[in-house]
């Protein structure tokens, strides 16, 4: 379901943050917001979240999945019971194969009876991916799931993402401020500047599986997003 931000208005106390914000969110396609810190990137998640209020129109489904920058796992709930816990009422046979689809789609069924609080940073943050991917929301928003993780780690991350979005379509807003990040998993692209202002948006168009670190075209989009962020 596609979402939007139109006329965004957000002060808090006298500091303005964004003033006449509007942004266009593709069903079932991923939007990066990338900027700075301090650049309103967690702000735009929350006003669409419904956590933060604002001035202007909020359009967005019903349901909405929120990944934080902090995996917010129930400790003494094992791996499967976090992502069983967003399922409601569905149908026994039916939630068994939507978790075991997505422990397996995130490399977590052989930890399916782990207590979360006995996972590594990177592991309890597939699980909340997991999880946000099973609440039957029409939207999914992601802070950063991936910062502080090393390069390597980063970059399974990234693949096990890049797989959910492959099997589950899903509209997806992600902010990050990971230039080489944004450009491997995003369909479109907001370049968000210190003063709450857009300063760009493009789409990419080749496609995911075919999209490769310091490949031509990805140093060309690094340099010029380096320019719009400097």
């Amino acid at each position: 379901m596609q979402a939007s931000l139109k006329n965004i208005t957000k002060k808090y106390g006298e500091r303005t943050v964004f003033s006449g914000l509007n942004l266009d969110f593709d069903d079932g396609k991923t939007t990066c917001v990338l900027g700075p810190s301090g650049s309103g990137k967690s702000t735009i998640l929350n006003i669409l979240a419904g956590l933060t209020d604002a001035e202007g129109e909020v359009i967005r489904p019903e349901k909405v999945s929120y990944v934080f920058q902090d995996s917010r796992l129930f400790p003494n709930m094992t791996v499967w019971e976090n992502v069983e816990f967003v399922l409601g009422n569905m149908p026994e046979k039916e939630k068994k194969e939507c978790i075991t689809r997505l422990l397996e789609t995130t490399e977590m069924y052989d930890r399916r009876n782990d207590f979360s609080c006995n996972l590594s940073g990177g592991m309890a943050r597939r699980v909340a991916i997991a999880r946000a991917y099973a609440y039957p929301s029409g939207l999914i928003l992601m802070d950063e799931p991936f910062s502080a993780l090393d390069p390597a780690l980063k970059m399974r991350q990234i693949k096990v993402f890049l797989s959910l979005c492959d099997s589950f379509k899903r509209t997806c807003v992600f902010v990050t401020h990971d230039i080489s990040e944004a450009l491997l998993i995003s369909d479109k692209i907001y370049v968000l500047g210190l003063n709450g202002v857009i300063k760009d948006g493009f789409y990419i168009n080749t496609l995911k599986s075919e999209r490769k670190l310091f490949s031509p075209e990805e140093e060309k989009l690094k340099a010029k997003l380096w320019e719009l962020l400097v």
